[in-house]
Parts: C-alpha cells; sequence; structure tokens
C-alpha cells in the first residue's frame, strides 16, 4: 500500500456502504486511517435493485424511496466515520443507482484504497464472505480492506502489531511494504510470518529451520532498512499458511497479505490462502497486489 499510495497522491480511501453492520464497522474502520495518512474518505452506496431481482422499470414512489434509503445508508456511515476519526478527516458521499461492484472497481482505478464489510446486507451467516468483498479483492486496481466481525479501533486493538504474512512471491513483497508502512504510521510492532509447508506440525525439521529464516529475513532487509524505528517478530511455522495466519490475526490489529502467492496455479486471481482469510480473519484484512518496490 505504501507503494499504491505514492502513485496516487491525494486519492481518497473509497469506502462501499449499504447500512448494515459490517460496512458500518468499514466506514468506522476507514475513518482513522484516513486520517493516519492524510487522506480524504469517500462513503459510496447503490441503490440499483439485484441484477435478478425481476423488476426493470420503477415508478417515481419506488425511485425516490429508494433515494432516501440510500440517503439514510450515507448518513449512518458519515456518523460511524466521524465517531472513530472526529472532524478531521474530509468526508464526501455518493449515492449511484449503478450496481455496487462494477461502481466500486471502476473507482479502484483511482482510490488509494476500497474498504468493504466481509458481508453485506445479503449475508446469511457471520462466517459466509459477501459476493462484494470477494469480487473486489479479486480485481480492484489498489489494495482493499476487508472489515469482519470488528473494525480493530478500539482502545486495545490499537496498542495490537500489524501481522504480514510472507512467501516471497512478487504479492507477498508488496504485502511486507505495505505493513512496514502501516506498523510505523500506528506506532505499533509487525509480526512477518512465513508458513512454507501445508503439512501440520509444531516444530520444523532443524536442517530446514535455519533456511527459512535466512530467507524470511533476506526477504525483509529492504523494509528493516527503511523503517527502524518497527519492531519485528519473525515467525517461522511448519503449518497451513491460512490456519497459520488466522491465529496470528487474533491478537493483530491488522493483517496484510499478498492477492495470492506462490502456490497459486496459472491464471489464479485469489490464491487459497486468501480465499481462507477472507473468511476467518479475525481482525481487519488488507490485501494487496501489484510488483514490490526495489530493497
Amino acid at each position: 500500500m505504501a507503494k499504491a499510495r505514492a502513485e496516487k497522491d491525494g486519492a481518497p480511501i473509497v469506502v462501499g456502504v449499504d447500512g448494515s453492520l459490517p460496512s458500518l464497522r468499514a466506514a468506522a474502520w476507514a475513518g482513522p486511517a484516513a486520517q493516519l495518512w492524510g487522506q480524504s474518505l469517500h462513503l459510496l452506496t447503490s441503490c440499483a435493485l439485484p441484477p435478478r431481482s425481476g423488476t426493470s422499470v420503477l415508478d417515481d414512489s419506488e425511485l425516490e424511496w429508494l433515494r432516501a434509503d440510500g440517503e439514510w445508508v450515507l448518513d449512518e456511515a458519515v456518523r460511524a466515520a466521524h465517531a472513530t476519526a472526529g472532524g478531521s478527516v474530509p468526508i464526501t458521499t455518493e449515492l449511484t443507482f449503478e450496481q455496487i461492484t462494477p461502481t466500486l472497481l471502476d473507482r479502484s482505478a483511482r482510490a488509494a484504497m476500497l474498504v468493504v464489510g466481509r458481508r453485506g446486507r445479503g449475508g446469511v451467516a457471520p462466517t459466509v464472505i459477501g459476493s462484494l468483498s470477494s469480487a473486489v479483492t479479486a480485481y480492484a486496481q489498489c489494495p482493499v480492506a476487508v472489515i469482519s466481525g470488528q473494525s480493530g479501533t478500539d482502545a486495545v486493538s490499537r496498542n495490537k502489531p500489524v501481522v504480514v504474512g510472507v512467501d516471497g512471491s512478487p504479492h507477498s513483497l508488496v504485502a511486507l511494504e505495505t505493513a512496514f508502512a502501516e506498523a510505523s504510521r500506528r506506532e505499533v510492532g509487525l509480526v512477518a510470518v512465513h508458513a512454507w509447508s501445508d503439512t501440520s506440525g509444531i516444530a520444523l525439521p532443524a536442517d530446514r529451520r535455519p533456511t527459512d529464516e535466512a530467507l524470511l529475513g533476506r526477504w525483509m532487509a529492504g523494509p528493516v532498512r527503511r523503517y527502524p524505528q518497527v519492531k519485528v517478530e519473525r515467525v517461522v511455522r511448519t503449518d497451513a499458511p491460512a490456519r497459520t495466519l488466522t491465529a496470528e490475526s487474533a491478537w493483530a490489529q491488522l493483517l496484510v497479505v499478498g492477492r495470492r502467492g506462490r502456490g497459486g496455479a496459472p491464471g489464479t486471481v485469489l490464491g487459497a490462502t486468501t480465499i481462507a482469510l477472507l473468511y476467518a480473519a479475525e481482525c481487519p484484512l488488507v490485501v494487496v497486489h501489484g510488483r514490490p518496490v526495489r530493497n
């Protein structure tokens, strides 16, 4: 995200809201994030009916009802953002009758970040991710923050570290740079996690641990030099990456991962670990992509 921010200087953080509790948590998380980075906040909601609703033409009274509902959604989201960031963050709002997913993907070309709730009004259970969050995570042109059961804006969460998953892939190196930048701004520590195997276990083989610790150290060398003030903890573990990162997320204020890692099949947009974390991460999740900065 540090790289994306540099490329989109002055771009807003765009939040998709629909009145659901997860989307209001997304607005609450985005307020302090915008304040932290000196950016504005743009809250966007859609009044469009679902594509398969069967209704093609609405009369004036129905359109007015939808517009009023959309205005209420935006008012609630503004209140949520102000509650966590105060009045210092510039906030704009937008109500559209276009479908929300393609609209957010279009806005991602000019946004510093997209922020969405894990699921919206259509979600059926707390563990189910919505089609919006999965689609924007896969195809957005900027980093995406997915906010789950808690927004991480309380006093306890603000003291927790930033956790990042690293496997040496280009996307994970961007995640590493992003996580260092976030930890630096938030003035907290960073936990770098390298889970190299999908084999469950507690202890690494003695002949493998030094190799993987050395790899992690090499991947981190550049960010460590650029952010000497960030206290770093390294975690190298033999276990499924998704399981390891989910466990670490319970003690983090933010989890950062790449869109996909080294194990993704050709043509895969989202990696298996990232998909699993969209379901299971216990703190706000930031998913990034792109080319790493030079070490």
